[in-house]
């Protein structure tokens, strides 16, 4: 009886997790999402963990993965190993995925800017990635002075235009007229679960 009760509440969990828009696609919502080493602490209180959410995503049909546009873990626990475990395992399952919202997801270390700067190289099909409000995202231009440094131009160029770590902006102000009118756009479309209260006076 537990288990059907636990496996209920893990597919409701889900299913509100998964928001449509005409407009934007759908959207994962994994505000609720903690890491696998904090979740005994939280799991009272609604939390999942990385590890279970990564799990039920899997579960999904393949057809209701591919609509998933924007990956939301705004004030998600995550941490470096969270950061990880996304994207290992979670990430090469939603292939046209544009938005991964990361901000507030406690990531300080310049191991998970190593990693951001694996993501940013492996899925193609991500328009922005939102480090506001994590350590990472002071440590952010000098990173990418260094790739410049070390010839990686290529990489550097993703950083300053889809990397956005401060009030909105993206990395340096760098970024042609064209592409600040497709962010524009998408901030518009995305406005419902993108803008925090906090956040909204500073764009």
């Amino acid at each position: 009886m537990k288990y059907k009760i636990e496996f209920y509440l893990a597919a409701l969990f889900l299913a509100l997790s998964l928001n449509s828009s005409a407009m934007a696609g759908r959207t994962l919502d994994g505000t609720k999402v903690v890491s696998d080493e904090d979740i005994e602490w939280l799991a009272d209180e609604g939390y999942v963990s990385t590890s279970k959410f990564v799990q039920q995503v899997h579960e999904l049909d393949p057809e209701e993965r591919e609509e998933v546009e924007t990956l939301n873990l705004q004030s998600a626990l995550l941490g470096s190993s969270g950061l990880k475990i996304i994207a290992d395992d979670l990430l090469p399952y939603l292939p046209n995925l544009k938005l991964l919202n990361l901000y507030g997801s406690q990531l300080r270390s310049r191991e998970d800017l190593v990693l951001l700067a694996s993501i940013l190289d492996r899925f193609n099909s991500l328009q922005y990635v939102d480090i506001d409000g994590n350590g990472i995202a002071t440590q952010t231009l000098s990173f990418v002075k260094e790739y410049e440094a070390e010839g990686q131009e290529e990489l550097a160029k993703k950083f300053q235009k889809k990397v956005v770590f401060s009030c909105k902006t993206l990395l340096k102000n760098q970024f042609p007229g064209a592409d600040r009118e497709k962010y524009d756009e998408w901030y518009q479309t995305h406005a419902s679960f993108y803008v925090s209260p906090l956040r909204t006076l500073t764009y």
